[in-house]
């Protein structure tokens, strides 16, 4: 008798240790999962899983389908039209890089100071005008330097993704090669990484070089606008900054 409950007992637990195993519970120990809705073994081995890609990905996927243009007023309209350089596809409010054609100062960071090109061709907002009284103080006109972002469109989250920095750095090199800067001025700590991969605070140390395309390009890494209003105290050092410029451009 007892030999006969013990056979049992076991009976039930196999049984429900086949059934807990047949319905997937034991995945966790498990290399594969028990797909319910296929029918067979030979269907399940049909399954096959998509990659998983985050909107990072899929901009640097759909940026590598397009050429990037060798003129930079065709640049500035296919921007404009949203074609997926990187960095342009975060939103659809696009602005183009501002600023001539060929130029002796190029001048980029990270975002654009406004939410969209007519006001920033107005140079309405509070970080335009700052930038342009700071480059006034050295005797550069603004008008006479072409600007451009690392992103063209704004981010949800007011920031370039890090992951991004690599392939919007690109993009801007790109346009280093078509207007051939003699030098060149870097706004904030994104533009840096990406550009000069090195923070802005040890950049600012000394006046940089940027060497594109057979070009060693005079680089200043300072502060950019927008922090300089939320940090006011910052501007000595903003100012320090720009005559370090004045004096290595001239040279």
């Amino acid at each position: 008798m007892e030999q006969r409950a013990q056979t049992s007992a076991l009976d039930v637990a196999e049984s429900l240790t086949g059934w807990w195993k047949l319905a997937g519970v034991d995945a966790a120990v498990s290399d594969e999962a028990v797909d319910w809705l296929v029918s067979d073994a030979a269907d399940r081995a049909e399954l096959t899983v998509a990659p998983v890609m985050n909107s990072a990905s899929v901009a640097v996927v759909a940026a590598a389908t397009i050429a990037w243009p060798s003129d930079i007023a065709q640049l500035k309209v296919m921007v404009g039209s949203g074609a997926p350089f990187p960095g342009n596809s975060y939103s659809s409010a696009y602005i183009p890089p501002v600023g001539p054609d060929t130029a002796e100062i190029m001048v980029v960071s990270d975002l654009p100071d406004a939410g969209d090109a007519e006001a920033m061709e107005s140079q309405s907002s509070d970080a335009a005008i700052l930038l342009r009284r700071m480059l006034a103080a050295i005797g550069v006109d603004m008008s006479h330097c072409y600007r451009t972002w690392l992103a063209t469109t704004m981010p949800s989250t007011g920031e370039v993704p890090e992951d991004m920095l690599g392939a919007t750095g690109d993009f801007v090199r790109h346009q280093m090669h078509i207007i051939k800067p003699k030098s060149v001025i870097l706004l904030g700590s994104s533009a840096c990484k990406a550009l000069l991969d090195d923070d802005l605070m040890n950049t600012r140390v000394q006046m940089q070089n940027i060497n594109h395309d057979g070009s060693n390009m005079v680089t200043l890494t300072t502060f950019h606008p927008r922090t300089l209003i939320a940090r006011p105290a910052l501007k000595a050092e903003a100012w320090r900054d720009l005559q370090m410029f004045a004096k290595g451009s001239a040279t």
